[in-house]
Formats: structure tokens, C-alpha cells, sequence
């Protein structure tokens, strides 16, 4: 049986969205993607049977894969993969696999040794040969969910996401509450434009693990991207139901509901978030766009002001701030209250 560990990269991005100021034809300039937490992308599913795992031990000081003296059918291999294992525990990828060949050489019909060369592939970025070890594997021992998981994974950064999908629908099939392997399907989903299928699958992970925070904050940016914002303000409200403290999540809902110009309920999330981490630039910034609607023009100044007090060099809320105080000076009849 294979025991799941993971691999965690993380990554977050923003853009600018322009919305109409009700005082000009000028606009505010608000970053209004949705934060995200830091999502998981590159996960790796191990297998350790214990007959591997109660061999390690040996190998874990000057592991190396020159010739060993005992030359013997079983000692031979199963030394050879006990190496490439041990090897991969202190992350030597790539002598792992010259261990692991050297197991292939005497017994081609090593599963293990195909799905440790997957493994050790995909974290030298070979996705390629990856998946042409994790096919070996599979045709070894087709039954096991976290071979399939993993080619998906090879797949997916080959661009072949007709074949990750499918490659994800066998994990899932082998094991049905494998929330992580719908995850993955639906960030595939997501990029091949089938978003109603990304968020199912999305839904479906946090049914099977309600904590799984990645996964209602993707559903959410999803269906805010689609102008679902119904939904995904039911999604934002389930997040705080669990985690009130999440700051992103209370900026998030900031963020659609000055989209839907309700601009009192984006001032009370912005503000929520802003008490959960005061030095949150960018919802000081897009608080003072919700107040500059509601025409506060001197509460707007000073929210674009706590902006650029925490990050003096975020050009949106200095472009915000500059614009407005023209206007005011401008225009007496700004109010300015």
C-alpha cells in the first residue's frame, strides 16, 4: 500500500481592474483579482511498502551506487532499489535513479523501481520520462491510485491535459475520496476553460475535506471570474464561517461587492481585513475606491494615504491619492467631508 506524502509549491498573483469614479470620467484604480492563499501545485504521492522502509535504515549514511560485492539474483536488485530510495530521502535525484536503472537492468518488471524513477523524474522536471515511468508502473499494478495521480501530474506540466484528466479520473476511480487528485483535475479543468467542471470538482473537495482551504478559495475566484457572484459570496461566507480570522478571504468578498457597487458591505469586509492585518495595503487602497463612491472624499484621501504609508511605492494609490486631491482642489464642489 502507498502512503501519501506532499509537495508543497506555492504561488499568487495580481491585476488591475479600472471602475468609473462617480465624480469624473477619471477612474480608480483598485486591484481587484482575488487574493489567494498559497495554493498547492505540485504534489508527488510516495510509495514505501514496508519491506522497502524497513531496509532504509541501512542506506542512510554514504548511500552510493557504485558496485556492490554481493552480486546474488534478489540481494542485488532489491539493494539497488533499497539505494534509489534511501537516496531520494536525502533528495539525490538523480544518483536515485542511476540506482534505480541499475534494479531495471537485472529486473525489468520492478514496479517500484518504475514508480521511484516517476518520482525522481518529475522533481529533475523530466516530465516526459516521467510518465513513461509511471506507465510502466501502472501497466505493473494498474490498481494503485497514486501512480495514476502522478502521471496526471507529468501530463499536466506537459501540456497534456486531455491525458491528465484522464489520468486523474483513474486516481479518483481507484480511490474515490482522493480529495487532492480532484484538486489537481480541476486546476486542469480550469485551464482548459471547462470551468463549470473545475467547479464541481472544486466542490468536491472540500466535501470530502471541508479544511482544505485551496479549494473553496479556488471555487470562489472561479465563480467571481464567471460574475457568479452570488455563489462565490456563499463561498467567502462559508471560509469565514470556519476561519474568521482569514484576511484574504474577507478582502475577497471586499472585492466583488464593490464590483456590485454595494459599497457600504465592500467598506465592512475592507475594514475587517484591514483589522486582521492592518499593514494590508491593498485593502486600505480599495476601501478608499469604496468611499470615494460614496463621494467621502477626505475618508478616501486618508485611506489611499494609510496605503501608501505601508507601501509608499504602490503606484495605484498614489495615482488615486494625486488624482483626487487635483480634483478636490479643483472643484469646490467636491465634497469634502
Amino acid at each position: 500500500m502507498k502512503y501519501p506524502h506532499w509537495l508543497t509549491v506555492a504561488g499568487i498573483a495580481t491585476s488591475i481592474l479600472l471602475i468609473d469614479t462617480p465624480q469624473s470620467s477619471a477612474s480608480i484604480s483598485v486591484t481587484s483579482k482575488p487574493a489567494e492563499i498559497k495554493v498547492k501545485q505540485n504534489y508527488y504521492a510516495y510509495s514505501q511498502p514496508g519491506e522497502l522502509a524497513n531496509n532504509l535504515k541501512k542506506y542512510e549514511q554514504n548511500i552510493s551506487c557504485h558496485d556492490i560485492e554481493d552480486n546474488s539474483g534478489l540481494t542485488h536488485y532489491q539493494t539497488w532499489l533499497n539505494r534509489g530510495v534511501a537516496l531520494q530521502q536525502h533528495e539525490k535525484y538523480r544518483e536515485s535513479i542511476v540506482c534505480l536503472d541499475r534494479a531495471l537492468s537485472v529486473r525489468n518488471d520492478l514496479e517500484q523501481a518504475w514508480y521511484r524513477r516517476g518520482i525522481a523524474l518529475s522533481y529533475l522536471q523530466q516530465y516526459s520520462q516521467a510518465a513513461f515511468s509511471y506507465e510502466q508502473a501502472i501497466k505493473l499494478d494498474g490498481k494503485e491510485h497514486t501512480s495514476w495521480y502522478n502521471q496526471g501530474n507529468a501530463y499536466k506540466h506537459l501540456g497534456k491535459y486531455n491525458k491528465a484528466i484522464a489520468a486523474n479520473d483513474q486516481a479518483i476511480s481507484r480511490k474515490p475520496d482522493f480529495h487532492v487528485a480532484y484538486y489537481h483535475m480541476a486546476k486542469v479543468l480550469e485551464t482548459t476553460g471547462k470551468y463549470q467542471r473545475a467547479i464541481a470538482s472544486y466542490q468536491k473537495v472540500t466535501y470530502l475535506n471541508p479544511e482544505y482551504s485551496s479549494a473553496w478559495y479556488a471555487q470562489a475566484n472561479l465563480m467571481t471570474k464567471l460574475k457568479q457572484y452570488t455563489r462565490a459570496i456563499n463561498v467567502y461566507q462559508k471560509i469565514l464561517k470556519q476561519q474568521p480570522n482569514q484576511h484574504k478571504a474577507w478582502y475577497n468578498l471586499g472585492n466583488i461587492y464593490l464590483q456590485l457597487k454595494d459599497y457600504e458591505q465592500a467598506i465592512s469586509a475592507y475594514e475587517s481585513a484591514i483589522a486582521l492585518k492592518p499593514d494590508y495595503y491593498l485593502a486600505w487602497n480599495n476601501r478608499g475606491a469604496a468611499l470615494e463612491a460614496l463621494k467621502q472624499t477626505k475618508e478616501a484621501i486618508k485611506s489611499y494615504s494609510k496605503a501608501l504609508q505601508v507601501n509608499p511605492g504602490y503606484e495605484k494609490a498614489l495615482n488615486n491619492r494625486r488624482r483626487l486631491l487635483l480634483l478636490v482642489s479643483n472643484d469646490l464642489s467636491i465634497p469634502y467631508n
